[in-house]
């Protein structure tokens, strides 16, 4: 509380719906979930990811049982890999994941 008796943080602009993760706008994702999963799984192997974390292992289940892959395995899996190989292109990835993970988004 300020000295006056007031609060110094607005509510109202803590509690704003702007729906977004991390970028300026939302966008559609463009490569379709299953070609992303696809795709994390190929890097994974090839960059020595320890196939037994959580995130490869719900994607590899989910392609096995014809599943639509899981956003929230992707988004770790494209930050995982952004992080091991440094890769920019990644890390737009994992951020329009985390945008659609974010916006109930399927796709």
């Amino acid at each position: 509380m300020s000295p006056q008796g007031g609060y110094l943080v607005r509510v109202a602009r803590l509690n704003a719906s702007e729906r977004r993760a991390d970028s300026v706008v939302m966008a559609r994702l463009e490569t379709s979930t299953t070609e992303l999963r696809d795709r994390a799984l190929v890097l994974s192997a090839e960059h020595g990811v320890d196939a037994g974390a959580w995130w490869l292992r719900v994607l590899e289940s989910g392609r096995e049982d014809g599943r639509e892959p899981d956003l929230g395995a992707l988004v770790r899996a494209y930050w995982e890999l952004q992080r091991v190989t440094g890769r920019v292109d990644l890390r737009d990835e994992w951020r329009s994941l985390a945008d659609a993970l974010w916006a109930g988004e399927t796709g």
